[in-house]
């Protein structure tokens, strides 16, 4: 018969062996917990990921460079914005005389451009400033593959991007060397199709081509050759200058 101190040390043992199952099923815990939460993490990380890349700069990427292939542009000529469009035949239109600190209204510096679902009516034709879709275009040569909605190349806009647009009708042959210019066209720091969006107009411009900055416009009434001067001196000018400026891909 056990004597009363075995018994004592029996329940001593049984009650160390008590403690330690129970401190191991609260580490247990504390790590689920932690994988739990640092699982959650990485899912966040990803979304935000997922969402910079849809909102950036991996648009459609146009034809492949030998689809391209043969088609010239005409060499650099002047590189002055003002002379080049004069030459080619352009305007040059500034309104940033109606905006003021990150793009709100010149007449209320509070009243900030917004974000809207709907429709917009623009006071500039091709839109170059104003109130915007939530969502903006990505960049990329959308030529045969559907013109973004006019408040989301506004949003471009304000992130700093430059739009190539041509109207509807232009010659196949004149639309080639357009996207030729886009894919393949390094202009001083900016390199091909970086902060560059090229499509068909969609508003009935009175352009037939145009190139539009965040409040900034480059006119042209016909295409020629001399155009591409002015396209270029623009895209100089003014990429990646709009008020909300965002940088995405590598600089």
């Amino acid at each position: 018969m056990a004597s009363r101190k075995d018994e004592k040390e029996q329940r001593r043992k049984e009650r160390l062996a008590a403690e330690e199952a129970a401190k191991a099923a609260s580490s247990r815990q504390q790590r689920l917990r932690l994988f739990g939460a640092l699982g959650l993490a990485i899912v966040a990380v990803v979304a935000v990921v997922i969402a910079i890349s849809a909102s950036g700069s991996s648009g459609p990427k146009g034809p492949s460079a030998s689809a391209l292939k043969g088609i010239n542009l005409p060499a650099v000529k002047d590189t002055n914005l003002a002379s080049a469009a004069k030459t080619a035949g352009c305007v040059v239109l500034d309104y940033s005389k109606f905006y003021g600190p990150h793009g709100s209204s010149q007449s209320d510096p509070n009243n900030l451009y917004t974000h809207v679902g709907g429709n917009v009516n623009y006071k500039t034709n091709p839109p170059s400033y104003g109130d915007h879709n939530p969502s903006p275009a990505s960049d990329g040569d959308y030529v045969g593959q559907g013109t973004p909605k006019k408040e989301q190349l506004v949003h471009s806009l304000e992130h700093g991007r430059v739009e190539l647009q041509y109207k509807p009708g232009l010659p196949a042959a004149q639309v080639k060397q357009l996207e030729t210019y886009f894919a393949k066209e390094q202009d001083g720091k900016f390199a091909p199709s970086q902060y560059l969006l090229l499509f068909q107009n969609e508003t009935k411009m009175p352009y037939a081509v145009a190139e539009v900055a965040w409040a900034h416009i480059l006119g042209c009434k016909t295409f020629n050759p001399s155009i591409f001067d002015a396209i270029r001196a623009f895209r100089i000018k003014y990429s990646f200058q709009g008020p909300e400026k965002q940088f995405v891909g590598p600089e």
